[in-house]
């Protein structure tokens, strides 16, 4: 099945009701696999209660995510890959699939080379990383 269609045929959140699919657990989290992966060893972290924003995660739960993060990522090297991507999934927006926080290890694959508008990534102008460092380091300055 395609994941478009499974994702329409969805009634309720597939994190909050998949208990047959726990590898490892914690209190607050669990360890799983992808149900529709980028690599067949795709596992997922995902927090146990219906978290749709990072910011909502406790420092509690936070610990439970990273212990379950650096248990996956240990499988993964005992699997044979040395190099892995972790990524975090949030928010509550149309260009998301499940609206849970979420958290993927993926093995030894690129994201891919193209971005979020589906146009081919290109590699930052100078003035453009100047613009960024400059919006970045206003922000750091006034959130620190």
């Amino acid at each position: 099945m395609l994941y478009h269609r499974y994702l329409k045929g969805l009634k309720t959140c597939p994190f909050c009701q998949s208990a047959e699919r726990v590898l490892a657990s914690k209190k607050h989290a669990y360890l799983t696999y992808a149900k529709a992966p980028y690599h067949k060893h795709h596992l997922l972290v995902v927090p146990k209660r219906h978290i749709v924003s990072l910011f909502a995660v406790s420092r509690v739960q936070a610990r439970d995510i990273d212990e379950l993060i650096k248990l996956g990522t240990k499988i993964l090297q005992r699997l044979g890959y040395n190099n892995f991507t972790i990524l975090v999934r949030e928010g509550d927006n149309s260009n998301k699939s499940i609206k849970h926080v979420h958290y993927h290890l993926i093995p030894s694959d690129p994201i891919g080379d193209l971005n979020n508008k589906g146009k081919p990534r290109v590699v930052l102008t100078d003035r453009a990383i100047k613009k960024l460092v400059d919006e970045v380091s206003a922000l750091v300055t006034s959130l620190s």
